[in-house]
C-alpha cells in the first residue's frame, strides 16, 4: 500500500504493518509531459519531440489480457509467448524540473516544488505531489508562502531576520505561485518559505539561479517510436504524507544521472584514498557554493566509499588508532548520507551544518591516515 517505503530485505511495513512485497526497480526514459512513453535510452518524445527525461519506475512482467499476472522476473505466458514488460511509476521516481527551474522535495516527503526565475523580478513556484504530478487546484490554493531576497543571520542566536520578502500568489488557473521581487539580474540567490496547509509547518527552500530559467522546448531532431517503448501503468493511490523517504537502491541511480559519475575507482594505496577524499570534500563545498544541492550526493557517496575502503586498512593501525578511526569513519559515512538527504530538501543552512560535520569527520580521518610526504 505505501510505495514510499522501500527496504533491502523482507519484513513488515512500518506504517500499516503488512508484509513487504518484492519489487524490482528500473530506470527508463519518458516524455516530460506524456508519461505513457517508456524508452530504454535517451532520445526525443515521439509525441511532442521534447527531450526525454529519466525516471525510476517499478518493472514487472505480464501477459496480454491478463492484468492479474504481475511477475518480477521475465518468463513465458501459457500460450508460449514471452511476457511483456510493464512499468509502474514510483513515488519520488521523477525529480526532474518541468519548467527549467530547480526541483526540491519537501521535508514531509510528499510535496515537491520547482522554483523558476524566468525573467528579472519574477519568481515562479510550481507545486507537485510525490509522483511529480501538478498539485490539484484545491490543494494549491491552500499553499501560502513568500520569497525572501535579503535577510540577516545571527550566528550567536541562530535566528534569521528577513529584510526583503515578497508574497507568493496563486495564478488564476492554479498552475503555479508567483511573486514580484526586487532582484533584477543573475546570478541571484533567494529563498522560498512555504506552508502547504494552514496548520502545517513552514519549510524553507534555497534557490541559486546562475541564469534565467528556460522551460524545455520541443526538440528539432527527428524522433520515432521504437519497439522498446512500452506504456507505463497508471500510478497507484497516493501514499500517506510523512512516510519515510525511500533509500536509493544501490543498482538504480536517481533520474538523469550518468552511472559513470557515481562509481569512483578506489586507489590501491591509503595515500591515494586520502587524496581522493580531499578532492571529493572540495567538490561538495563547490557545489554548495553554487547552490547545486541536488548534485551533492555524487561526491558525498564517493567520499563514503573511500572512507569504507580506508576502514578496511585500519587493521594495520595500533589499537589506540583503531579506536579513534572507527567512530571518525562512522561519522563521515553518516554525514555523507545527511548531505544526500538535505540536498534533496534544498535548505542551505541544513546543508551547511551537515557539511561542517562532514568536513570535521574528514579532518579526523585525514589525521589518522596521513598522506605520506
Amino acid at each position: 500500500m505505501h510505495l514510499d517505503v522501500i527496504d533491502s530485505k523482507a519484513g513488515s511495513c512500518p506504517i500499516c504493518k503488512m508484509n513487504l512485497v518484492a519489487v524490482r526497480l528500473d530506470s527508463i526514459w519518458t516524455c516530460p509531459i506524456h508519461s505513457v512513453i517508456a524508452e530504454r535510452k535517451a532520445g526525443t518524445c515521439p509525441i511532442d519531440h521534447r527531450e526525454l527525461i529519466q525516471m525510476t519506475v517499478a518493472i514487472s512482467w505480464t501477459c496480454s489480457g491478463r492484468p492479474d499476472i504481475n511477475e518480477i522476473s521475465p518468463g513465458t505466458c501459457l500460450d508460449g509467448t514471452p511476457m511483456e514488460a510493464k512499468y509502474t511509476p514510483r513515488p519520488h521516481g521523477n525529480h526532474n524540473p518541468q519548467h527549467g527551474g530547480q526541483f526540491f522535495m519537501a521535508p514531509d516527503n510528499w510535496h515537491h516544488l520547482e522554483g523558476a526565475y524566468p525573467r528579472a523580478g519574477v519568481v515562479e513556484l510550481y507545486l507537485y505531489d510525490d509522483y511529480t504530478r501538478p498539485l490539484p487546484f484545491d490543494d494549491a490554493r491552500r499553499v501560502k508562502g513568500r520569497i525572501v531576497t535579503k535577510e540577516t543571520f545571527d550566528a550567536a542566536t541562530r535566528t534569521t531576520t528577513e529584510v526583503a520578502a515578497f508574497p507568493l500568489l496563486l495564478t488564476r488557473d492554479g498552475r503555479y505561485l508567483t511573486a514580484r521581487v526586487d532582484t533584477k539580474a543573475v546570478p541571484t540567490q533567494l529563498s522560498a518559505k512555504v506552508r502547504f496547509k494552514d496548520d502545517g509547518p513552514e519549510y524553507r527552500f534555497d534557490f541559486t539561479f546562475a541564469a534565467f530559467s528556460k522551460a524545455p522546448k520541443p526538440s528539432t531532431s527527428a524522433s520515432r517510436l521504437t519497439n522498446k517503448s512500452a506504456p507505463i501503468a497508471p500510478a497507484a493511490a497516493p501514499v500517506v504524507a510523512g512516510a519515510a523517504p525511500p533509500p536509493r537502491p544501490p543498482d538504480v541511480l536517481p533520474p538523469g544521472v550518468d552511472p559513470n559519475q557515481i562509481a569512483v575507482p578506489i586507489p590501491d594505496t591509503v595515500e591515494g584514498m586520502v587524496a581522493q577524499l580531499k578532492t571529493r570534500t572540495a567538490e561538495i563545498g563547490q557545489l554548495i557554493d553554487r547552490g547545486a544541492f541536488l548534485e551533492i550526493y555524487v561526491p558525498a557517496f564517493q567520499a563514503k566509499d573511500l572512507a569504507l575502503a580506508l576502514d578496511a586498512h585500519s587493521g594495520q593501525m595500533s589499537s589506540g588508532q583503531r579506536e579513534k578511526a572507527a567512530p571518525a569513519i562512522t561519522r563521515l559515512v553518516q554525514t555523507a548520507w545527511l548531505l544526500d538527504a538535505f540536498g534533496d530538501l534544498g535548505n542551505r543552512q541544513q546543508i551547511a551544518d551537515a557539511y561542517a560535520r562532514f568536513t570535521s569527520a574528514v579532518a579526523e580521518v585525514e589525521a589518522l591516515f596521513p598522506i605520506a610526504r
